[in-house]
């Protein structure tokens, strides 16, 4: 049936869901629910807190689409530049100062760190944190030099894990600092981050003179890094670019409403995170949630047409009815936006292990400090007719963070599981040395620092990291390190493919290697109409799409997680509306992705399995193949896709392997 048919049937059915009538409400739910066993009803819903059940979401207009796949600026923080030392060629000498064997040495030069994992721990920790200090040390000195030569002052910071921030905007005029910024919040008073576009192409004259660069941030920033990536005297030399989570930001109904409130923020000098206190769980443990909402969760349903099933299902239900729900020995990290620890369904949360804040620009972290072990999200609101995506707690809430069976909200993807949040996104956006930072403490291989040089050590190295964030270029050479280097110690690192319909080859981290590439199935089990393609994918999972309503209940086929927001919330049991609601349907393979991450924590709570062999599993038992080894899509949903035969009205494009089938992975 066309999308326009869906459409019409969702109008039809309004009225009906505003009469509230529970002969009919009930009736629309039951075909939720796919029977008796699918979970409560709107009798049930009555029995639980308003905030435990009211929910914001309304099928989109197709007119809003355009705008949504619209091709957006590249953007980077001005007068920011990433330099990496070269630590790998420091390691050798390194050795030798230490006076390791000669043979082992000469292996080290020979076969660089493949040499290394012939040494006991504690002595590979210290090879690479001396070669590191000293490889950091003479690439801050070049730095400088590269930058003195140029008539630039720059502050050259260096950062754990290898990695040299350089800062011109001390060199710079007020008048080109006040050009950089992107405007003001007026709701707030605060100014946005500043952030400037970038275009690869473009060159730094070659005659240029200290007056246009104090004058010309962008310009400043450009020539630097012309200049230091001619010295060669670095592993790489890059822009600090500016990702975002890929959440549509709309303007908010009702500003007047007040922001949920916050838990007062840690002390930014605190050196041991505190993890929220544990809730007694819930028993027995599997089956069927009792959470209020998980009639609507329909991305976790075993995958198929019939009754309490869903096209586009990824079959958890299947797995925690064989009472398979997890481990908390399994640890997810979450590089987003941080956690609202003041959900409902989060509060005192026993699945929510001490996280971090690692955004270091103020103006974007928003909470009036760096960086500290605060992993609250504050928010990411940019510009004064927005509102906060809470973008990291409906991502978390997937995966695991919202607690599950516990008659309150929504069900997480595993019920036991412990998430870690690494906060690298703010108000408009997160920086790529932050995230870089956010990958290399989430793996274990790196503490953080506040601003009082304390380090942040974690203390819960992850599995298994997810990252639903994008960035247009390609895979910066300081991420590729960061996830390598993670990869290198058993984590599986999870991305999401990015929305705007175009090839995934174009957007970091799915540009990345040694990642795993998720894309967004819909509802119907077809590929996502805004999900980026290509061979870089490996998998889709339920991303979802608010723009339809293909089983007509009034509903978008978004996918429902945590989420807090004063805009279109409603009670389900009577469609009242409501000042707040905790729970929201989103679109994106944001939400595709951490349905990946929650599959990997349940597989290696089942199998025991860690890091590539963890991988494997997931890709071997755990995907229903796509039919022609291609992604299906609507044709009239798309653009530039190949039909699958001439006239048809599905196309197809390349999208990986197929679609995340847990059911499949319970054969053995």
């Amino acid at each position: 049936m066309s999308h326009r048919r869906w459409s019409l049937l969702a109008l039809a059915l309004a009225p009906l869901l505003a009469l509230g009538a529970c002969d009919q409400l009930g009736g629309i739910w039951e075909r939720i629910r796919g029977g008796e066993e699918q979970g409560p009803g709107p009798a049930q819903l009555e029995s639980v807190p308003l905030e435990a059940r009211a929910l914001a979401g309304s099928v989109q207009p197709q007119d809003q689409i355009a705008a949504l796949l619209a091709p957006e600026p590249v953007l980077i923080a001005p007068g920011q530049i990433l330099v990496g030392a070269r630590v790998e060629a420091e390691l050798a000498e390194t050795a030798t100062e230490m006076g390791l064997a000669s043979n082992f040495v000469r292996s080290l030069r020979a076969q660089g760190l493949d040499a290394i994992e012939q040494l006991p721990d504690d002595v590979i920790q210290q090879v690479r944190s001396r070669a590191e200090s000293e490889a950091s040390a003479t690439a801050q000195d070049a730095a400088q030099d590269v930058l003195g030569r140029l008539g630039i002052q720059g502050q050259v910071v260096v950062r754990p894990g290898g990695v040299v921030t350089i800062d011109l905007t001390n060199g710079v005029s007020p008048t080109a600092l006040r050009m950089a910024q992107q405007g003001g919040d007026a709701a707030t008073q605060a100014p946005i981050p500043a952030a400037i576009e970038w275009n690869a192409a473009d060159r730094c004259p070659r005659v240029v003179t200290t007056g246009q660069l104090e004058n010309d941030l962008a310009l400043a920033t450009r020539c630097a890094i012309q200049r230091l990536q001619a010295a060669r005297q670095f592993e790489y030399v890059e822009p600090n670019y500016i990702a975002d989570a890929g959440w549509e930001r709309r303007p908010a109904p009702r500003p007047q409403q007040p922001a949920p409130q916050q838990p007062a923020p840690t002390n930014p000098g605190t050196t041991t995170p505190t993890t929220p206190a544990p809730t007694t769980p819930t028993a027995p443990r599997g089956g069927v949630p009792n959470d209020p909402l998980y009639a609507l969760q329909w991305h976790y349903r075993p995958r198929g047409t019939g009754e309490g099933q869903s096209p586009g299902g990824a079959g958890f239900t299947t797995f925690w009815e064989a009472s398979q729900v997890g481990s908390r020995t399994i640890r997810v990290a979450v590089i987003d936006t941080g956690i609202d620890t003041s959900h409902p369904d989060m509060r005192g949360s026993a699945n929510i292990a001490a996280g971090i804040d690692l955004i270091t620009n103020v103006e974007r972290g928003g909470d009036g400090d760096g960086v500290d072990a605060d992993a609250n999200d504050a928010g990411d609101r940019c510009g004064a007719a927005t509102e906060h995506s809470y973008h990291g707690t409906h991502v978390a809430g997937t995966i695991g963070a919202a607690a599950t069976n516990d008659r309150v909200g929504v069900a997480g993807g595993a019920w036991d599981v412990t998430v870690i949040p690494v906060r690298v996104l703010g108000r408009c956006g997160g920086e790529l040395a932050d995230i870089v930072s956010g990958i290399r403490w989430a793996a274990g291989i790196a503490p953080a620092v506040n601003s009082a040089g304390q380090q942040i050590v974690n203390r819960n190295p992850a599995d298994i990291i997810n990252m639903s964030l994008s960035l247009q270029a390609p895979c910066p050479a300081s991420m590729q390190a960061a996830i390598d280097a993670a990869v290198a110690r058993n984590v599986v690192v999870v991305v999401a493919a990015g929305n705007k319909s175009n090839q995934a080859a174009l957007y970091a981290p799915a540009n990345c290697n040694n990642v795993l590439v998720v894309g967004a199935e819909d509802a119907r089990g077809g590929l996502a109409f805004y999900s980026n393609f290509g061979p870089e994918l490996d998998l889709l999972a339920p991303g979802g799409d608010i723009y339809a309503d293909s089983d007509g209940d009034g509903r978008p086929d978004g996918v429902l997680s945590t989420r807090t927001t004063a805009s279109g919330c409603y009670d389900p049991v009577n469609s009242n509306s409501t000042e707040r609601c905790y729970y929201s349907f989103l679109q994106g393979t944001s939400m595709a992705a951490p349905h990946v991450s929650a599959a990997l924590a349940l597989l290696a709570s089942q199998s025991g399995l860690r890091g590539r062999p963890l991988e494997n599993l997931l890709v071997t038992r755990a995907i229903a193949p796509h039919p022609d080894a291609f992604g299906q899509i609507e044709c009239a949903r798309s653009r530039n896709a190949t039909a699958i035969s001439a006239g048809s009205a599905t196309c197809g494009r390349p999208s990986g392997l197929g679609a995340l089938d847990l059911t499949r992975a319970l054969g053995g």
